[in-house]
């Protein structure tokens, strides 16, 4: 069995991969490398070499594009869900407004001095309200596509929303887990959401 998260970067994806740790899994999270080296060609065969090394997997390249305007696409859950049929998926969720406050202090010029150049978008100061409208569009567009992809196959997705609070609660029935004595992580929180 493989797990994958296949929702959008700012929803907890690193708590997630934490999480991970603890229960045992070999995991994979974000990897800029295997994502550039899928992106160049989309053969899945990158991919798929590095997965059949891992239980689980969170972020990039292996949750999909995060935005429409992504040069980066990331792959596709439902060629994952092909060939490896007896996974998970999680979607990680989380409410609208602290998504965009957290995506705007993550990609934003004002705010982030220390992302890469590339993943600074000018449009949260020129053009912000079109900008975040496209990606609440975007988003919204994205989990209503994978809540009707699983809608008949419940034991297959989980919706969860680390953000909110979920944690282990919710997680390790999903995954026939024991709850772990230890707290949930909560990695890499914005302070200011």
């Amino acid at each position: 069995m493989k797990i994958f998260e296949i929702g959008l970067m700012k929803t907890g994806t690193t708590s997630l991969t934490t999480a991970y740790k603890i229960l045992g899994y070999r995991y994979k999270g974000w990897s800029p490398d295997i994502n550039f080296e899928f992106n160049k060609s989309f053969d899945y065969e990158v991919l798929f070499n590095v997965i059949d090394r891992y239980d689980a997997f969170a972020d990039g390249p292996w949750n999909g594009n995060d935005f429409p305007e992504d040069k980066l696409k990331g792959c596709d859950y439902k060629k994952l869900d092909e060939k490896y049929n007896d996974s998970k998926f999680i979607l990680l969720d989380r409410d609208d407004e602290s998504w965009i406050k957290s995506c705007e202090h993550w990609g934003s010029p004002v705010f982030n001095r220390t992302t890469k150049k590339d993943d600074i978008d000018k449009r949260w100061v020129t053009d912000r309200d079109n900008l975040i409208k496209e990606k609440l569009d975007w988003r919204h567009l994205k989990y209503r596509g994978i809540k009707e992809y699983f809608k008949n196959r419940p034991d297959d997705l989980l919706v969860m929303n680390i953000c909110g609070g979920e944690g282990w609660e919710v997680l390790c029935p999903f995954l026939n887990k024991p709850i772990p004595n230890v707290l949930f992580p909560k990695k890499n929180v914005t302070l200011y959401v």
